[in-house]
């Protein structure tokens, strides 16, 4: 140890501060722990091989010693300090919400340098220093496993601890303690501080702002007694929103959403939706925890609408306890829409802040558990779809009925009808379109219609729009050798006006007219039939020369053979067609032949097959393409039991790309 005590004065003693009159067993020193006498070895020596040291008798415990001596050397040291570096004091306090969760809060006073006023002893342990500022603090040098604590007047004091356990601070001399003594000091912690009651109640304090921002704290003198904490945060939420509704005046409502399903007789489910936007309204009044009935709701909104009418909501907030059926049920029984808004939706504690935004403006945290125009649009969905449904079976029914009827008869009572409107059109005069006589026969026009499209002939639903109702009532003026919707008593007429036609809409038509006019015969005299062959040849040239003014699209060509079957054969041949195999045409216009050599249109298909197809593909790509995306190539040639035209143009266009 290079440390004692002096025998007579108690004071420490430095081992080279002994002079050669003090050296072994004369050095008049104890042991600042055991008071042992210590014998001082290699004192006052300028030179040695062992370090200068006390030393205890032999066979005495020593270790313990070591350290007051070291305590010793230090407090020595500390005393003779001009000034000091106080640690920086930290004090946190934390308080638990009504949630049971805990909010903290801490406060800071930074390190501050003082000057040393005058430093006591009070034992061995413990010095008192005072400070310029009158201010006293209490240092305790304490070693390993031991505090020595304060007695008497402890609350006046502040103190620090400084833990010395290491021995090798009894070897330092006195340059070497003060070189390291910052080092030993900056390991110091405040033990007890002069403000450490007001920062206690700062900190607190905050703790308590922190949950009371949280929604998560209310003084108990603001309750009712025996609330739990549950209870006592519901009610704070419940004030809280109606603190935020009655500053703001507005909150934004969730839209409006039903859906409703119907099971139809065939099985088929119908549903059908309704929905509101969400929208913000005005409030007018707020009220809280008012009694309906065995009900309290917690909040009750009101507002008036555009037209006046004046409107209620429930509101009911929640945090962690969803709300029962059957609270929802007395809730509802009221017959005002019931809001539910749902803290734990943003994770069960928000701040002020975010609980106004949610409460006012948010969407996420809220739902309707109940409105009543919910059900009453379910209602109405329901009796749509019902009378729909109703509706439907109907027309099934009339479709099988329509079905019992053969197409080929249907298409003849249309054309019999289309020519009886007609007649009755002419009756009632220029632009009526009256009289009972007429609407029957349009009646019979429309359900006729409606029969071909249910025996599977769709097109026919448009038959009383152009350019199909124009075909019809010239084919029929040419076929009854009189005018169908023309003003005209014998078919050349029509013919004629036929023949008059400009524009590529209605002269690719022609082939069609011709078609009817080789077919029925009408009453011609030598110079008509004349002009009929002229028109004839002139449409038959421009088809062999490729142009496109008199290529007819096949589209209407089933249909036209239905209405027609006489016309049948003709329109089955592919001349003046996108189909048209100019390698083996021949005239369709002159002759009707009995066979084909090609296939190309029967009353249920339509298709060319294998080597057929692909010859006149590879000369036509562009007219086969066209066919294949018209409705007749896609609709009506699709699925018949061979491979398909489609089929057949996918593989002739991999070959041929």
């Amino acid at each position: 140890m290079a440390w004692a005590v002096d025998k007579d004065s108690g004071q420490p003693r430095y081992i080279l501060q002994l002079d050669a009159a003090h050296r072994g067993a004369k050095s008049n020193c104890k042991c600042p722990s055991c008071d042992l006498p210590l014998v001082a070895v290699n004192a006052a020596k300028t030179e040695f091989q062992r370090r200068p040291h006390f030393r205890h008798p032999e066979g005495a415990a020593r270790e313990h010693c070591v350290i007051v001596a070291a305590r010793k050397a230090l407090a020595e040291m500390f005393g003779k300090q001009d000034s000091i570096v106080l640690p920086r004091r930290r004090r946190s306090q934390n308080v638990e919400g009504l949630s049971g969760r805990y909010f903290d809060a801490w406060v800071e006073l930074p390190s501050e340098s003082v000057r040393i006023n005058e430093c006591t002893f009070r034992d061995e342990a413990t010095a008192i220093l005072t400070l310029d500022d009158g201010r006293r603090l209490s240092v305790q040098l304490i070693g390993r496993g031991e505090v020595t604590n304060l007695a008497g007047d402890e609350a006046l004091l502040a103190r620090i601890e400084l833990e010395v356990d290491d021995p090798a601070i009894a070897m330092m001399s006195p340059q070497e303690i003060f070189e390291r003594l910052e080092l030993a000091w900056s390991g110091a912690c405040w033990a007890q501080h002069w403000s450490d009651g007001e920062l206690d109640r700062e900190t607190e304090a905050t703790a308590r702002r922190n949950a009371a921002d949280a929604l998560d704290w209310l003084d108990e003198e603001e309750l009712a007694e025996g609330l739990s904490p549950s209870e006592r945060r519901e009610t704070l939420l419940h004030r809280e929103v109606k603190a935020i509704l009655e500053r703001e005046k507005r909150i934004r409502l969730p839209g409006l959403y039903v859906e409703a399903q119907w099971r139809r007789s065939n099985g088929f489910v119908d549903t059908r939706t309704w929905s509101e936007p969400d929208c913000e309204v005005a409030l007018t009044s707020v009220e809280l925890e008012v009694h309906l009935g065995c009900s309290v709701p917690d909040v009750i909104a009101t507002w008036v609408d555009d037209d006046g009418w004046t409107h209620s909501v429930l509101i009911e907030v929640t945090v962690t306890n969803p709300i029962g059926d059957e609270r929802i049920d007395r809730l509802s029984s009221f017959g005002f829409p019931v809001l539910e808004i749902d803290i734990g939706r943003m994770g069960g504690v928000v701040t002020r802040e975010e609980f106004t935004r949610l409460v006012v403006d948010e969407l996420a945290g809220k739902r309707w558990l109940y409105h009543p125009t919910l059900n009453e649009e379910e209602g109405h969905l329901l009796a749509v779809m019902r009378r729909e449904g109703d509706q439907a079976d109907e027309i099934a029914r009339k479709r099988q009925d329509l079905l019992k009827t053969p197409a080929a008869e249907w298409a003849q009572r249309y054309l019999e009808a289309f020519r009886l409107r007609w007649q009755e059109q002419l009756v009632a005069g220029e632009g009526a379109t009256g009289g009972e006589a007429w609407q029957k026969a349009q009646d019979q026009v429309l359900e006729a219609a409606t029969a071909l499209e249910v025996h599977g002939y769709p097109i026919a639903l448009s038959m009383d729009q152009a350019p199909l109702r124009t075909m019809v009532s010239r084919i029929l003026s040419i076929r009854c050798d009189t005018g169908v919707e023309y003003k005209f008593d014998n078919a050349w007429a029509v013919i004629n006006a036929i023949r008059c036609d400009r524009g590529e809409a209605a002269l690719k038509w022609h082939t069609l007219y011709l078609i009817a006019v080789r077919t029925y015969q009408p009453a011609l005299s030598e110079e008509q039939k004349h002009k009929v062959s002229e028109w004839r040849n002139s449409v038959k040239s421009s088809i062999e020369n490729e142009e496109a003014t008199y290529v007819r699209d096949t589209v209407y060509d089933r249909l036209l053979g239905l209405l027609f079957p006489e016309m049948r054969s003709a329109l089955n041949n592919t001349f003046g067609t996108p189909l048209q195999i100019l390698e083996k045409d021949y005239d369709v216009l002159d002759v009707m032949p009995e066979s084909k050599p090609v296939q190309f249109w029967t009353p249920d298909d339509a298709f060319l097959r294998g080597k057929e197809f692909d010859q006149w593909a590879r000369s036509h790509p562009d007219a086969a393409k066209a066919w294949l995306e018209s409705p007749a190539g896609k609709k009506h040639i699709e699925g018949r039991g061979s491979v398909s035209v489609s089929q057949q143009y996918g593989q002739w266009k991999r070959r041929h790309r």
